[in-house]
């Protein structure tokens, strides 16, 4: 956010956010940037060979949700900004994973959010275990 023109109140909606998500529900007190690089970080792990269990899958999920509720809260300038940093992570999460063929048997069909109906591309150690073991994958063969 070095736009010159942010006035006060933008940044200080930058600064709110976090504080504003807490008391709707969040345990912790998040800043853009530390949600940002947690996208980025889920991101770069999946790419790499996502090998943690499902539960673990799921709550590194939680920061682009978390975004997705941080956003509207933001100034228009700031959201714009942020905006801007977002969409091409979602993208590269879009590459790197697939859209399941049947989202209403994936463990978070219950929620409309897109993210959390894809699965990494590259299915590897307790994830894909327990992707199959669960019944939402079929064994390999």
């Amino acid at each position: 956010m070095e736009d010159q023109n942010l006035t006060r109140a933008d940044y200080q909606s930058a600064l709110q956010v976090g504080e504003k998500l807490r008391e709707r529900g969040w345990r912790t007190v998040f800043t853009l940037p530390q949600a940002v690089d947690g996208w980025s970080a889920m991101i770069e792990s999946i790419r790499d060979g996502y090998d943690w269990d499902l539960d673990e899958y799921s709550n590194d999920l939680s920061c682009r949700e978390w975004l997705e509720q941080a956003l509207p809260l933001l100034t228009e300038p700031v959201r714009a900004n942020w905006q801007a940093i977002v969409d091409p992570l979602d993208e590269e999460f879009r590459a790197v994973t697939v859209q399941e063929d049947d989202p209403s048997r994936w463990p978070h069909s219950r929620f409309d959010r897109w993210w959390l109906k894809r699965r990494p591309k590259l299915l590897i150690g307790e994830l894909a275990d327990d992707l199959i073991r669960s019944g939402y994958l079929k064994p390999p063969g």
